[in-house]
């Protein structure tokens, strides 16, 4: 499992989500190169904010898609102000576009950017089905042989 974070000049790093939320905003601020005081989160390419800050006790990929590309977005608090600025750090004109930074500015809630995991008990649920169809059609297909060779 891993994530794609964007920026810089075009550039893209690999990461792997499957960790609190804080490791993975230090090292994406070790290996992207900004400094260990700046404040950062990730968006998608579309500009939703992906609120990481208010996660930093859970692990990344409650909130964050495997295999996807996220961009670095640098944040800055003023004292005294409830609101942010956020500011791409990613210098690529085709993916930071004026509605791309209308997303930014307006950061949906954190409920709608937590992803839900695929349930392992369904998964299992499917691939018995599975299996007991195939048994099945194994079997069925026996009869039909042995029926031919009494004829």
């Amino acid at each position: 499992m891993f994530i794609t974070v964007r920026f810089g000049d075009c550039q893209e790093a690999l990461f792997n989500p499957n960790c609190m939320t804080k490791v993975l905003l230090e090292d994406i601020k070790k290996r992207c190169r900004r400094e260990r005081e700046e404040i950062i989160d990730l968006s998608d390419e579309s500009g939703n904010l992906k609120n990481l800050l208010e996660h930093k006790g859970e692990y990344a990929t409650q909130h964050l898609k495997a295999r996807h590309s996220f961009i670095l977005i640098k944040v800055d608090k003023k004292e005294g102000e409830d609101t942010s600025t956020y500011t791409p750090l990613l210098n690529d004109i085709r993916t930071i576009t004026s509605a791309f930074l209308q997303h930014l500015t307006r950061p949906q809630s954190s409920r709608s950017s937590t992803v839900t995991p695929p349930s392992r008990q369904g998964r299992r649920k499917s691939s018995a089905n599975w299996m007991k169809a195939r048994t099945s059609l194994a079997l069925s297909g026996e009869t039909k042989k042995r029926a031919r060779s009494k004829k």
